[in-house]
């Protein structure tokens, strides 16, 4: 995990110098907001990542949902795959930038000098008999860096009310 911050703390000042801003998490926004959820929040400046557990400056999105929710409808595909909205609008998924695990994974997209991760929880768990029980609530977490703003988490939540420094 510790190359992972090096790598994003590598990444984060090129991005910030490479054209990314807030207006990537547009594309975002609007394919979320055609799924059903119970709240979807957009935040423009600064966050604690969750990928670096460090105070940056960008746009954060973060919608909750569930299964009773989304009924047969699917979640947005947001993996920027091949003959995808996200694919077709430029964006390209970085296989180094990406995992996948029970319940929860991580995919990292960039554009034009732009870099977003988009996170989706769906907490999993064993039961007493050994079977996979996937949680009913549903998270899925945007982030769109430009810079990091510094060395460690913001003070207080996720979106910083005052400085990181």
């Amino acid at each position: 995990m510790h190359r992972l911050t090096l790598l994003i703390a590598m990444l984060l000042p090129a991005t910030a110098l490479a054209g990314g801003n807030s207006d990537s998490c547009a594309p975002f926004f609007q394919a979320l907001l055609q799924v059903p959820h119970e709240s979807l929040v957009r935040h423009d400046g600064l966050f604690t990542s969750q990928w670096s557990q460090h105070c940056v400056e960008g746009c954060l999105l973060v919608m909750d949902t569930d299964q009773a929710r989304l009924g047969s409808q699917s979640l947005a595909d947001l993996s920027a795959d091949p003959g995808t909205p996200l694919y077709q609008d430029g964006w390209r998924n970085n296989p180094s930038l990406s995992a996948d695990g029970a319940g929860t994974g991580v995919v990292g997209l960039e554009r034009e000098g732009a870099l977003c991760l988009v996170f989706t929880e769906q907490p999993s768990f064993i039961d007493d008999n050994g079977k996979l029980v996937q949680s009913e609530t549903v998270k899925v977490r945007v982030e769109c860096p430009v810079g990091i703003q510094g060395d460690g988490p913001c003070p207080g939540d996720e979106a910083c009310a005052g400085s990181c420094k």
